[in-house]
């Protein structure tokens, strides 16, 4: 594969999976968001070391649903089939807001799958007693994006949207609150990272403080100056933390010194 994306659709046993694939090297498996698919400036850099998969959960752009699969662990079931005929290894799992939700489930009922595990404003871990989530499209945005300018344009059809929104309700994903899950994180083992946005009131706090506290393996960084779409308002910094823990894993909690720091140094030293 090249570093252009290129469509393709896996049969699977529930039914057809689209997904999108570039690049060479160890597998990543990204999971998108609510919003739907939408190749972001953090995947065009995963792309330049690693072979990415980014398949599109059913029922979201456009895509048939499957019957049975109707939950996120049935979700997570049917993620694993497709890394079963897809890479056919384990893998490396980015997961961005419903995908961070979906990949934590994944980690759980496959471990054997997932060797690093990236939470990206993990949906799924607000408190029971949390306000209710807005889904008013003016109250979204203001919440998704501390930058909307860096936004691009969204080419939807209203009518994807609207299913989108549809697929929403039948993973059972708009409280953002899974018991069940909230339950079981202790059980990931896998290198995690989780990011979270100084902004961000969607997910919040509490939330991926717990998951620091409940997954053993675990870093959790704080991306300043970005709302719930990390991807979006900080592509360049995300996409640096992503690329640098699933490169170094374990060794990600030492820091390393900036380039440009080092070359500076070495000049003031001669």
């Amino acid at each position: 594969m090249t570093g252009e994306f290129e469509r393709h659709t896996m049969d699977l046993p529930t039914g057809p999976v689209s997904c999108f694939v570039a690049g060479t090297g160890h597998d990543v498996v990204y999971l998108h968001p609510a919003a739907g698919m939408r190749i972001s400036g953090p995947l065009r850099r995963l792309v330049r070391r690693f072979r990415v998969w980014a398949p599109v959960v059913p029922g979201f752009d456009g895509t048939p649903v499957h019957g049975e699969v109707d939950s996120m662990p049935a979700l997570a079931d049917l993620l694993a089939a497709f890394v079963e005929a897809g890479p056919g290894r384990a893998v490396d799992a980015v997961g961005s807001s419903l995908g961070g939700w979906l990949g934590a489930w994944l980690a759980i009922r496959h471990p054997d799958l997932v060797e690093h595990l990236v939470l990206a404003a993990p949906a799924g871990f607000r408190p029971a007693d949390a306000p209710p989530l807005s889904f008013d499209p003016d109250t979204m945005r203001a919440q998704l994006y501390a930058h909307p300018e860096r936004v691009p344009p969204d080419d939807k059809p209203p009518e994807m949207r609207k299913a989108n929104a549809a697929a929403v309700a039948r993973y059972g994903l708009g409280n953002s609150h899974d018991a069940a899950l909230q339950a079981r994180v202790r059980e990931i083992a896998c290198q995690t990272l989780i990011l979270h946005g100084t902004l961000d009131v969607r997910v919040l706090p509490t939330g991926v403080q717990m998951l620091k506290e409940r997954i053993p393996n675990s870093q959790l960084v704080y991306v300043y100056d970005a709302a719930h779409s990390l991807e979006l308002d900080q592509p360049e910094r995300v996409g640096a933390l992503i690329e640098d823990f699933l490169v170094r894993g374990e060794a990600f909690i030492v820091n390393q010194p900036l380039p440009e720091i080092a070359d500076t140094a070495a000049g003031s030293s001669a």
